[in-house]
């Protein structure tokens, strides 16, 4: 199989323009179809049923679409289902979303005489039984379709691509690949991964994100000499730094960073807020130079420095999150929401996503002194904590940008007990950390958080700010930017607003009023200004 190095994705980061189910399949086709004839050229679509009010049959039009379109899926072009999480949701939607996959596989056979699904995502995997599990789901159902249809597939004929989302699994993704690998029943020819960038750096902080992940990618390309089977990461990114910063602008970074990656999302915010022109010089840009980095290689001592600096990352995020949490949560109520997702609540129809577990991150913290700091932190929360780009872009509105929540602090440490030699190191493994930081720097104003969280906390917020520039020797007038930047003047004119509906408690939710309509499009247009949602 080919394997393709661009995925379309669903992702709700896109700031201006709601995207309903109903223009999904036609999303899709101008996403996959050729750029000489009219679309971004695309090589695999992400259909997503993860939390997501996708419906079933959606893979079908899709590859229908493509196929009334002369594109072959399975062979031109990928249609690669992300699946609900059996665990998270419910085993029954689970299958359903199976059952999707694999009646677009007997479909279109008879049309293409090709398989037209022939992996699936399994999201939030925490071990292999998780895979395993899912695997059984997707024979039983295949071998339902046989009974019932004159083609016959393969039991195994759809691959599992598991998702690792936290930092904890990236770390142990050997482990991981591993007992999957073992476990399947014939040898595979090559495995996919998916790495989920934005959701680690949610739970964690996004430099113990990146870290995690480059360890992740060096670690899964080691293992492919034990089992002499190829290994091809698939990264979930965004465009904003928090979520990966892959631009068209920051790709020659991003590459230098993520090297060795063999598939990249192409997310919403690229294409509808950066536009069709730069999506398609992008796609065009990573097709001819996605393998020109070599992967990042790592001794058993530097594994040891890299685990230290993620748990000393971790440890400032935490304990900056944990005081803004029930505010990111208050302004995530008005964060506009681009797609037809399922509620987050327990109630019903639901969809629902745990914090850090604090007793597993222990478990790959040598430093004794900063496992019983990690392990003194209570992440118990009574609030519902906002999925990636939600909190990405609430934390932006007010002024924020979580780059920088407990970065400054966490560099001080590090320089602290390692020297200049510990920041260099840093700069080598994370080689777009400056390009990060800059980006952020252009949107912080800590004064506009004032009201919104309490002063101590701005002011460590300030704090990390300023020995993030300091320690990285960012050059950079903050005070001029906010002054002369339009960006700012919309963010000071929603503050107000933001600060009025906040104080409305019961009508908070009132959808209907003219102060929550002008603050749902003023946060579109920062967005939009910032290039993505979130």
């Amino acid at each position: 199989m080919r394997i393709p190095i661009t995925m379309m994705t669903q992702h709700p980061d896109n700031a201006m323009e709601y995207i309903s189910v109903q223009q999904e399949p036609n999303e899709a086709l101008f996403s996959l179809l050729p750029q000489e004839s009219g679309g971004l050229g695309i090589d695999e679509v992400m259909i997503d049923f993860e939390g997501k009010l996708t419906p079933y049959h959606q893979p079908l039009q899709v590859a229908a679409e493509l196929f009334h379109n002369g594109l072959i899926p399975g062979r031109d072009v990928f249609i690669t289902p992300r699946l609900s999480s059996a665990d998270k949701e419910t085993v029954f939607r689970q299958i359903m979303c199976i059952m999707a996959a694999v009646e677009t596989n007997f479909s279109m056979f008879e049309k293409t005489q090709c398989q037209a699904i022939k992996e699936v995502i399994v999201p939030m995997v925490e071990s292999s039984n998780d895979l395993f599990d899912t695997v059984g789901r997707i024979q039983l159902v295949t071998e339902l379709g046989n009974r019932n249809f004159n083609i016959k597939f393969d039991r195994n004929s759809i691959s599992v691509i598991p998702l690792y989302e936290d930092v904890v699994s990236l770390v142990n993704v050997d482990k991981s690949l591993s007992e999957f690998i073992d476990g399947l029943e014939k040898k595979p020819e090559y495995v996919r991964f998916m790495i989920g960038r934005s959701d680690s750096a949610l739970s964690y902080g996004m430099v113990s994100s990146v870290l995690a992940v480059i360890l992740s990618i060096s670690k899964a390309k080691e293992l492919e000499k034990n089992y002499q089977v190829k290994i091809y990461p698939i990264m979930g990114c965004g465009s904003l730094p928090f979520r990966g910063q892959l631009t068209l602008e920051n790709v020659e970074n991003f590459l230098k960073t993520y090297s060795g990656v063999s598939t990249l999302t192409i997310q919403s915010a690229l294409r509808y807020d950066h536009g069709a022109e730069k999506t398609k010089k992008l796609v065009n840009y990573l097709k001819e130079n996605i393998d020109k980095h070599e992967v990042k290689k790592f001794s058993e001592k530097e594994v040891s420095i890299i685990k230290d600096f993620i748990s000393i990352f971790t440890k400032y995020y935490l304990r900056s999150f944990l005081k803004i949490a029930d505010v990111v949560a208050n302004v995530s109520v008005f964060i506009p929401k681009n797609r037809d997702r399922l509620a987050a609540s327990r109630r019903g129809l639901s969809y629902h996503r745990e914090f850090v577990d604090v007793h597993k991150l222990a478990t790959i913290i040598e430093d004794e002194k900063i496992k019983e700091e990690i392990l003194g932190i209570d992440t118990s929360l009574n609030v519902n904590i906002p999925r990636a780009i939600s909190f990405n872009a609430s934390m932006y509105t007010i002024g924020m940008p979580p780059e920088f929540l407990g970065t400054g602090r966490a560099l001080k440490e590090i320089r602290d007990k390692y020297g200049d030699l510990g920041i260099e190191m840093l700069r080598e493994i994370y080689p777009q950390i400056n390009a990060d930081m800059e980006f952020a720097l252009k949107y912080a104003n800590p004064n506009i958080s004032k009201r919104f969280v309490d002063e101590e906390t701005r002011r460590e917020y300030e704090l990390d700010i300023s020995l993030t520039r300091e320690i990285l020797g960012i050059d950079f007038d903050m005070e001029a930017n906010i002054e002369n930047s339009f960006y700012h003047t919309l963010l000071k004119t929603a503050r107000p607003i933001l600060i009025h509906l906040l104080g409305k408690e019961s009508q908070i939710l009132n959808s209907d009023s003219q102060e929550y309509n002008i603050l749902k499009e003023l946060i579109s247009k920062l967005g939009s200004l910032r290039g993505g949602l979130g």
